[in-house]
């Protein structure tokens, strides 16, 4: 069987994307297929959904069905030839200026940590904005735009926030949800993470191709070292905390696609260090691994390296602030080396 022959279905409208074998959800599976665009079965494919994981590869079904044979291709149709489905983009409108800012409950953690101005500078920055798709602890949810290279908005990820602890509300904590219908904020009783995607709704159109880009794209071109996270959150925190770096965020370990060369394309020229999260450095190096192959300039970062779970580089900088720790000279040596800045210190020792 030649694997390279297969591949995965490229997005043209909903009729492309089907329902996860594993999962149950729908319009998130992506099915391998042919060259001439014929599915190998409708379980050979994989899962768009982080949470759910499922992939199933062409050299795996096969291994599993020895006798399935694509050459007897007579129950099947011939494709009709793709159509080139272009990119929808939201309105810049959306990014106008933030009159409830205050009220924003992760601008408020920001503010209490680093002051009202810095806070200010690096929503400006971000273009970050507020949403009341949620409020909890007197205050609104927080909206992350991406805004491409060229200065085109991709999409928007609406998080709610806990404004003492920073963190991100989860499943299992209250929040009220505002609903267009009632006209009032109700009980937000959903098992679900308090995260919404809210480009194809604010469109009106759910069959918007949307094609989701980096937090803090738009900052990569007068970059030239860049570093990557996981949490949007995080890439602000660190903005302020290591402003020589670019910071940008991938929203998830898959999060917005970034080892798709569409995606990470922007990088192209530039010193990229990638810090995973605690846990997350055999998978990431699996990233940096592609993103290398493809002629990216990517280096990866240990700092979370066994530390408890759910650290990521920004509690360790937060961390070190607090507790006014200073760093040892090796410390020192060995952190600069990593972000490229080693022949710009001098060491008096």
């Amino acid at each position: 069987m030649n694997e390279a022959k297969y591949h995965l279905q490229k997005y043209a409208g909903m009729s492309t994307r089907h329902t996860c074998p594993q999962c149950g959800h729908k319009k998130e599976f992506t099915l391998y297929v042919d060259e001439r665009n014929v599915p190998i079965d409708e379980s050979c494919g994989r899962c768009n959904r982080e949470r759910c994981g499922y992939h199933l590869t062409p050299a795996e079904y096969f291994k599993e069905h020895p006798t399935n044979d694509r050459a007897d291709i007579s129950t099947w149709k011939q494709p009709k030839p793709l159509k080139v489905v272009p990119i929808n983009y939201l309105p810049s409108t959306l990014l106008g200026v933030d009159t409830h800012r205050s009220e924003n409950n992760l601008f408020r953690f920001m503010t209490k940590e680093f002051g009202e101005a810095e806070a200010n500078h690096v929503f400006d920055t971000y273009c970050v904005g507020t949403s009341r798709h949620w409020k909890n602890n007197d205050g609104l949810a927080t909206t992350f735009p991406q805004i491409d290279e060229k200065g085109n908005l991709r999409q928007l990820k609406v998080m709610a926030y806990n404004p003492v602890s920073g963190k991100r509300m989860k499943k299992q904590d209250s929040a009220e949800l505002w609903s267009d219908k009632a006209q009032k904020y109700i009980p937000d009783t959903r098992p679900m993470d308090k995260i919404w995607f809210a480009g194809k709704t604010l469109l009106g159109n759910y069959e918007a191709n949307l094609q989701q880009t980096f937090f803090g794209c738009h900052l990569i071109k007068d970059a030239s070292r860049v570093g990557i996270v996981e949490s949007e959150k995080s890439a602000l925190i660190c903005s302020i905390l290591m402003p020589d770096i670019i910071w940008i965020a991938t929203g998830g370990c898959n999060g917005c696609k970034w080892t798709e060369s569409t995606v990470f394309k922007p990088l192209s020229g530039k010193r990229v260090v990638l810090y995973p999260d605690a846990g997350m450095l055999p998978k990431w190096e699996e990233k940096a691994a592609i993103l290398r192959s493809k002629g990216i300039n990517a280096t990866m970062s240990r700092t979370c390296e066994d530390l408890p779970n759910n650290w990521d580089v920004a509690d360790v900088l937060l961390q070190e602030r607090q507790t006014q720790k200073g760093m040892t000279v090796g410390e020192i040596m060995a952190y600069a080396k990593e972000i490229g800045v080693s022949n710009q210190i001098t060491y008096n020792i």
